[in-house]
């Protein structure tokens, strides 16, 4: 564990701090008949109206003049999220240095039309996003455009010679170089592509003719001493401008690019607000890297980390609020390799972790960007009180935000610049895509707070104009709410939010056996067996969630002789719900005698994988990306499965984060208890997909290969 004292200004500030609120009572109360809330009243009103969204706007706008997914525009940024958090009262902040690695930094980049009217198209310093980061240095005047579709078909190549030229897609720009660029010349490619996949079923390319698409020149692409190709991106209405051009005859380009690939490295910014209970944290996360302007995704989530920050400060100082009783620590940082670098530096930390926020993506308005605003719970195996926490605070906000006017001002959540729009939050399941589920990954329980979709996502059309201020306060306050509960629960405040879980996990586990006994329904005659099964086992799951949400409210400080009979409630709610279920099976009249098991079932029978210590953000693609080519067809078999899942979830109307890195997230259920047969069931209750046993049993054989995985028996 690295330690640093703190700054004798900090420690001063905190000794005022603490003498400021010295006499202030806990935040927490019993369940407020007004608010359904485990705050007091007063509390609540204090949160709402300290916070400002129209403060973050302003952090919005500022962060977003940065192109963040550059080491020099990263680490503008990083410096100025570093002052404004020590303004905000933030103490202990510092840049930690990530792992030195090749850089990207373009110096110039422009695309020209050439020709007797020879004008610019596009240009890096309009507009970053316009040169693919990874992009390599280019100097040619003159050079044919060969318009390749979509880039991905053998078809749109034939009979067109692309050596020595540029290809024009409108496609992910991923395939044209790997066929145009790589295996037929081209010296680089030009894209109108601007929807990512997982986005596709919220706008299709051309909805937003004049959006610019985000993307990256892979590494590798070509033999070690080539300069790597160029991509320029462009936007819809442009590439369909070009290709009316070539329909009259050739087109030309100009292509000038300069780019450098320096060693360096990105960091970490990290700050506390100390709490008096030595050893236990609650983490706030958002990630600070992405393209310019980013607004949305994700400039909001960084400069809500800072009004949260100073919204506490204030009410500490003024008396509002103790000192919180576990230290807050704020982190901004790249996404994903930023939290893996971080828990690689921290994990091993004797710190107990309570519980993860994770800020991302927060502010797009609900009706320019045809969004909605969502909280995702835990998975399944891994139930918090975090889950009841946020579960009341949505419905709160839904309750007192629901109209235009709410006749309760005092519970009234808007901004001065923002819209009125009715408030419509969502809790939503499991869902992974953020830095959250890397936190998950690593057993400690994470939520995600994020609006989503938003037509402008990784586009040039993600501006602060599409940002509401409304929005990002009723973000704020989700947020303050939850974590003040996370930070400043003990004792009888504890016990008080063990009754809330009680009460919120009475309507989970209702729609966990309602979610069964639909299944048991519908069900064919000859599927009975298997369907009762996995109707069981969903109604065990979540039952077991909730007794784990229960037993989550005793460290911090709910006496376990109090939570015990809530618990044995539950035990003897869930012989009953199994009861109901076995009733509804028999009334079908079929047979529920399951077949014998096959090998594959008694393989997965006696597979009990637990994840190795170090290794709890290992993915599966890296996994399979080292084993040798003898492992590639059993690799095959787990990647089909994931696809049918993924398809299969999507024509249901899941949305396309429930199922990212979906090999990774069933690797989860993995903790020396469960065998591979009980992942396959517990998975279904979280997804409602049935996987295969034989592609669980590949999955988790291929990770006990790679050394993630061991077997306890």
């Amino acid at each position: 564990m690295r330690t640093r004292p703190f700054p004798f200004a900090a420690l001063v500030l905190f000794a005022a701090l603490s003498a400021a609120a010295q006499t202030a009572p806990s935040p927490l109360g019993p369940v407020s008949p007004t608010t359904g809330l485990v705050l007091r009243d007063d509390v609540v009103r204090a949160l709402i109206q300290e916070s400002s969204g129209d403060r973050i706007h302003d952090g919005v706008q500022r962060i977003a003049l940065v192109s963040r997914d550059s080491q020099d525009g990263y680490a503008e940024a990083a410096a100025w999220t570093m002052a404004a958090a020590r303004a905000a009262g933030l103490q202990d902040v510092r840049a930690e240095a990530m792992k030195d690695g090749p850089q990207w930094r373009a110096t110039h980049g422009e695309l020209w039309g050439a020709g007797p009217h020879r004008y610019r198209v596009t240009s890096y310093a309009d507009l970053p996003m316009s040169l693919a980061g990874g992009s390599g240095s280019f100097e040619g005047a003159g050079l044919e455009l060969v318009d390749v579709g979509t880039g991905a078909r053998d078809a749109e190549y034939a009979g067109k010679d692309l050596k020595g030229k540029v290809a024009l897609t409108r496609g992910h720009p991923a395939a044209a170089l790997q066929t145009a660029v790589a295996k037929l010349g081209a010296v680089g490619v030009v894209s109108s592509y601007s929807t990512p996949s997982w986005n596709a079923p919220h706008r299709m390319d051309g909805d937003f003719p004049d959006q610019v698409g985000w993307a990256h020149v892979p590494p590798g692409l070509v033999p070690q001493g080539r300069s790597a190709p160029f991509v320029f991106m462009i936007s819809d209405r442009q590439g369909r401008e070009l290709r009316t051009q070539l329909e009259a005859g050739p087109v030309k380009v100009d292509v000038s690019v300069a780019t450098e690939a320096p060693t360096g490295h990105l960091s970490i910014v990290s700050g506390v607000i100390p709490g008096t209970l030595a050893g236990e944290e609650v983490v706030l996360t958002a990630h600070l890297d992405h393209y310019k302007p980013g607004a949305d995704d994700n400039a909001s989530g960084a400069a809500t980390l800072l009004e949260l920050v100073r919204t506490y400060t204030t009410l500490i100082r003024r008396g509002v609020l103790p000192p919180p009783v576990r230290t807050l620590r704020v982190l901004w940082l790249p996404e994903f390799e930023g939290t893996r670098e971080w828990f690689s530096l921290h994990g091993a930390e004797p710190v107990r972790r309570v519980a993860q926020f994770n800020f991302d993506m927060l502010g797009a308005s609900l009706t320019r960007a045809h969004s909605r605003f969502m909280v995702s719970y835990t998975p399944d195996w891994n139930g918090s009180f975090v889950n009841a926490v946020s579960e009341s605070t949505v419905a709160f906000m839904n309750r007192f935000n629901g109209v235009a006017y709410p006749p309760r001002k005092d519970f009234r959540i808007g901004s001065v610049t923002g819209s009125n729009d009715p408030m419509d939050g969502h809790m939503e399941r499991y869902s992974r895509g953020s830095d959250h589920q890397l936190f998950n990954d690593h057993g400690i329980p994470g939520v995600a707070f994020s609006t989503w979709p938003d037509d402008g996502y990784h586009t040039s059309g993600d501006r602060p104009e599409f940002v509401d201020p409304t929005q990002l306060h009723r973000s704020a306050f989700v947020a303050l709410a939850s974590i003040t509960v996370a930070a400043w629960a003990e004792g009888a405040g504890a016990l008080e939010l063990a009754r809330l879980v009680s009460v919120h996990g009475v309507r989970r586990v209702a729609e966990d056996e309602f979610r069964a006994r639909g299944a048991l329904a519908s069900a064919p005659v000859a599927e009975l067996a298997d369907t009762a099964r996995l109707a069981r086992a969903g109604v065990r799951a979540g039952y077991q969630r909730e007794r784990d949400a229960l037993r989550s409210c005793v460290p911090l400080g709910a006496p376990a002789a109090a939570v015990q009979p809530l618990i044995k409630a539950l035990e003897t709610a869930e012989s009953q719900a199994l009861k109901r279920v076995e009733t509804d099976a028999k009334a079908r009249g079929g047979s529920l005698r399951e077949p014998a098991p096959g090998e594959a079932e008694r393989r997965a029978r006696a597979f009990v994988p637990r994840r190795v210590k170090g290794q709890e953000l290992a993915s599966f693609d890296g996994v399979a990306r080292r084993a040798g080519a003898e492992a590639q067809p059993r690799a095959a078999v787990v990647k089909a499965a994931m696809t049918a899942a993924a398809t299969a979830l999507r024509a249901r109307g899941e949305g396309e984060l429930r199922f990212y890195q979906l090999a990774d997230a069933l690797a989860s259920y993995a903790d020396g208890k469960r065998s591979v047969a009980d992942i396959r069931d517990a998975a279904h209750a979280e997804y409602g997909h049935v996987f295969p046993v034989e592609a669980l049993v590949e999955l988790f054989g291929l990770l006990e290969q790679g050394g993630v995985m061991t077997r306890n028996r």
